[in-house]
């Protein structure tokens, strides 16, 4: 293995978005989606199936769409928010379906019932109303409105069977509401509690979150920190804890309602179970009786401390889902607890139901990690792009060693321009190319935002030169340009080669421009949930959703062939003359000679022979690239590897991560970066790294809570 001169920046600073909530969706085929709602009003999709791989992220196609709560009706994404907003999203396009304005203002909380496709929201003037959504999700319409009471209602839980039972929380009490009477049939009064000051008298108590069992238990977490087990149907306190230092905002209840996590503020995770007082040690035959044996009790028993800030959002799926879990035999007994908030990442944590092992932190999500067109690099130059701006940047040149025998840099790397969207449109994708034309490079932007799409021509790179930055004008001969980018919409990824640039939207069309003129050649209908392309000189690779990979023709935009399908989707693909390489979500990797249409000897002799430590790292590979016909590097947010061809692979149990590699070993791992965020070759010896350090990211999110550490 060579060695490479790094070009290593910090410059890249993303603006991390709190998580402000969760909502998972799992059918029976591998479509098992986690919506992460963020504090730009972003909703990003993970496939819990795929190793919680980020697939795309739906940006807001309103400014004054402001959504604050997500949650799953069947195959329906619903949003709702302050807004008053309520908004049915396209299961295969992700696109608004149709969208209302309820009744009451504000929408504080949201709460479905899936036996009757029917949705409950609290508002800010104290209604609850119900809506429907029809089969074909074309209008909500208002079915009930429940209650109406003094306070805005802050939070909702519904019956699983019973829809005439719906609980509201508000300030100071919690409701028992009957949807076929269409009044409130039980008030519970909470009470306040004593404020810190005198003058301010006593404080009131926000109810933040409820759940309910089968058996009429009400849970509820309030802004006083409480986490308190209600009697619904006589309205009586059975257990009250003081589970948080402060308020207490999500809580999530288990399937066989066994197990309640909940967090707030102070950003700790507390488990309350139900348990048998006779043999508190014999959790797992406890839970195989009900919930109303009079001799079993809710107790508090373990608390997770992961994050940092505060936690917004909990919710538990089964084991199953997670793919390093297949292999276990016991799935029943574990839970995937999957946690976001204020810190801005997800943390899945593996959880045991009869608490017989402590929970384990199985992976920590971020999503700049799997934001593959964020940064760009061609040539000397490299793109940053943030919310609504691109930034282009030159790379700075290497000079002599100092005093110290550090190397330092005869040109630091400049910010050559900024490049903002028209009416603070939100970036989906970008793409670049460095044209030369006789002495002078030109660097040719495709910028893809909610508005459609952009291309500029920035010329004028030379120190001497005037820096001028062009947008594409429409053409008068039989082809209006600017018309053609525009309707383009909702843009997933977009790829230059030589002589094209190339659209993929979220319908599935592979838009195919040419660049001299600005053209459009052709249309190709891709299959359904086709998240990526990759372009070469010849061909054209698409990947979708279920582990299909599509080749074209470049020249007759034509099916050459298809590689069989995968288990898991395809996360990054790269071609090399004949020859492309794919990386899966569980970390496989093959090579397919397009020629031949087979695997190449390289795959099935040394590919598939991986060392099992490879597929046990969690971090799903970004992105791929050939160096040369014998070199493949392989980028995740940790490692960067580097695997030769023509090397016999190392044993099943070799150690490539925890070890010096070994020069005969093929696989070569560097893992001196943290938060790998793009990695490109300059040269044959050089390689450019743009990492973002943990350290950078604590620097970007606000004080946490004080905590009171021993000692201090």
């Amino acid at each position: 293995m060579c060695d490479f001169l790094v070009h290593r920046t910090h410059l890249y600073k993303p603006r991390l978005s709190s998580i402000l909530s969760l909502a998972h969706h799992q059918s029976s085929s591998s479509n098992h989606l986690l919506a992460v709602l963020r504090s730009d009003h972003s909703i990003e999709l993970w496939n819990t199936h795929d190793s919680f791989t980020l697939e795309r992220t739906i940006q807001p196609r309103n400014a004054s769409h402001s959504p604050e709560l997500v949650i799953w009706l069947e195959k329906y994404l619903i949003t709702a928010g302050l807004d008053g907003q309520l908004i049915a999203y396209d299961p295969i396009t992700f696109e608004i379906l149709t969208s209302c304005h309820v009744a009451g203002g504000a929408i504080w909380s949201i709460e479905k019932h899936e036996l009757t496709r029917r949705i409950a929201v609290g508002t800010e003037t104290g209604h609850v109303n119900i809506y429907e959504l029809d089969e074909e999700a074309s209008q909500f319409s208002l079915a009930t409105s429940v209650c109406k009471q003094a306070a805005r209602i802050v939070s909702l839980a519904w019956h699983t069977t019973d829809d005439d039972f719906l609980v509201a929380g508000s300030i100071n009490r919690i409701y028992i509401c009957s949807t076929k009477q269409k009044r409130a049939i039980q008030q519970i009064n909470v009470g306040k509690v004593s404020a810190t000051s005198s003058r301010r008298g006593q404080k009131d108590t926000i109810i933040w979150c409820l759940a309910v069992t089968d058996d009429y238990t009400v849970f509820s977490g309030d802004s006083s920190g409480r986490t308190c087990v209600w009697d619904a149907v006589y309205g009586t306190l059975i257990r009250s804890f003081q589970t948080h230092r402060a308020d207490v905002l999500c809580m999530a209840l288990s399937s066989d309602e066994q197990t309640l996590f909940c967090s707030g503020v102070d950003s700790v995770i507390v488990r309350i179970e139900l348990v048998s007082p006779k043999s508190t040690t014999n959790t797992a035959t406890a839970t195989t009786t009900t919930n109303n044996d009079p001799t079993k009790q809710w107790i508090k028993t373990i608390s997770i401390h992961s994050h940092t800030h505060d936690v917004r959002s909990l919710t538990l799926i089964p084991s199953r889902f997670a793919t390093i879990r297949k292999k276990e035999n016991n799935l029943s007994n574990k839970l995937m607890l999957i946690s976001g908030g204020l810190d801005a990442r997800l943390l899945v944590h593996d959880i045991i139901r009869d608490n017989s092992k402590p929970p384990v932190l199985w992976r920590k999500c971020f999503n700049f990690t799997q934001h593959q067109n964020k940064i760009l690099q061609k040539g000397n130059y490299f793109l940053f792009t943030y919310r609504d701006y691109i930034e282009l940047w030159s790379i700075g040149k290497e000079g002599c060693a100092n005093e110290n025998g550090e190397d330092i840099l005869e040109r630091a790397p400049k910010n050559l321009v900024q490049i903002k969207t028209k009416h603070q449109a939100r970036i989906d994708t970008v793409a670049m190319k460095v044209k030369k034309i006789k002495d002078e490079e030109q660097v040719i932007i495709a910028v893809g935002d909610t508005l459609g799409l952009h291309v500029y021509v920035i010329q004028g790179l030379d120190p001497q030169s005037q820096l001028s930055v062009t947008p594409i004008k429409p053409y008068s001969d039989k082809q209006d340009i600017e018309q053609s980018f525009s309707s383009i919409t909702n843009i997933i990824q977009l790829r230059f080669n030589s002589s094209s640039l190339f659209a993929l939207t979220s319908r599935s069309q592979l838009y195919c421009f040419s660049i001299s003129p600005y053209k459009l050649n052709h249309i190709i209908s891709c299959l359904s949930s086709t998240l990526r392309c990759e372009i070469s000189s010849k061909y054209i690779a698409t990947a979708d959703r279920y582990g299909h990979v599509v080749i074209y023709l470049n020249s007759t935009y034509s099916i050459l062939t298809q590689l069989p399908q995968q288990t898991y989707q395809c996360t990054a693909m790269s071609f090399c003359s004949d020859r492309l390489a794919c990386a899966y979500a569980n970390r496989s990797l093959i090579e397919y000679d397009i020629q031949q249409n087979e695997y190449s000897d390289w795959t099935r002799k040394h590919l598939t022979r991986m060392p099992l430590q490879w597929f046990s790292e969690r971090s799903p590979i970004i992105n791929l690239f050939y160096d040369t016909k014998d070199k493949l590097f392989v980028i995740d947010s940790t490692y960067l590897s580097i695997i030769e061809r023509g090397k016999r692979m190392p044993g099943t149990y070799t150690k490539i991560f925890n070890t010096t590699n070994q020069t005969s070993s093929p696989i070569h791992v560097c893992k001196q970066f943290k938060y790998l965020l793009h990695v490109t070759l300059l040269s044959s010896t050089q390689v450019f790294v743009v990492e973002l350090l943990p350290s950078i990211v604590e620097q970007c999110l606000p004080p946490a809570l004080k905590r009171k550490r021993f000692g201090t």
